[in-house]
């Protein structure tokens, strides 16, 4: 029976995404003035980030500093100013608010009304999450606690559901990375729901490791909370498009 419900928050209850794709519009429109063409920019941005997101992960450092190593990439010699401007960028990122995904507040009230205790579990700087939470998520007293963490493990949800005292397969989190939502929540036992999301994150992340049982996929929350309410427990087994196949190479012309 399930009795608690975690929830990421960023791309699952407020929209946040589109904060990282304003920062890159506003990079490469700032490089195109210096000669650098957009497709040039972006695939050097792809290169950089991969490398400093295993460094830094989601933490608000990595994305100030790839857009930085993007411009002395094209512009070695860049004086202050100009770093600072492309550092602003991405900076705005973390301060901006976000608005709230389409209904997420109705499956909130849902899964309130249906007796189920929420809690927030998600990853980032604790005081940009803390401030996301104060300024973008206006019903925050529907939850019942909320956790902030640096990366989300197996061991993550295990020390949680220790501390609720829950047992695995009471719980279930939802959220819309496979890396750090899914794979680790069932690896811990739990019920795993993924929300589908085309998004920043998942640019960085693949379904390696993913379990065979006890993940599940559904478009948005809301569809979610109808299913659990409904049945009880999300019965919607997660179904990943398959690999592309290698192109063939051709073969050398005649001579």
């Amino acid at each position: 029976m399930i009795k608690a419900i975690f929830l990421d928050m960023d791309d699952t209850l407020i929209v946040n995404s589109v904060f990282y794709a304003r920062a890159e519009v506003l990079l490469y429109g700032y490089l195109r003035h210096l000669g650098i063409l957009e497709k040039e920019a972006q695939k050097v941005f792809t290169e950089i980030d991969k490398e400093l997101y295993k460094i830094h992960g989601v933490s608000k450092k990595r994305m100030p500093a790839s857009f930085e190593a993007v411009l002395r990439h094209f512009v070695p010699d860049a004086d202050e100013e100009m770093v600072s401007i492309v550092r602003g960028f991405a900076e705005e990122i973390f301060t901006a608010k976000a608005a709230m995904k389409p209904g997420t507040i109705e499956a909130i009230e849902l899964l309130k009304q249906h007796g189920y205790d929420l809690y927030i579990v998600t990853a980032g700087d604790r005081d940009v999450q803390e401030g996301r939470i104060a300024s973008s998520v206006p019903f925050k007293d529907s939850f019942s606690g909320i956790y902030i963490f640096d990366k989300k493990t197996s061991e993550t949800y295990e020390g949680i559901l220790k501390q609720l005292g829950l047992k695995p397969e009471e719980a279930v989190m939802i959220g819309d990375s496979l890396k750090s939502d899914v794979i680790p929540s069932a690896a811990a036992g739990m019920h795993a729901v993924w929300i589908e999301a085309q998004n920043y994150a998942a640019h960085h992340e693949t379904a390696t490791g993913l379990p065979a049982t006890g993940a599940y996929k559904f478009s948005s929350l809301l569809e979610a909370a109808r299913h659990i309410v409904k049945h009880g427990t999300p019965a919607a087994p997660i179904v990943l498009p398959p690999a592309p196949a290698p192109k063939k190479k051709l073969p050398p012309p005649a001579p």
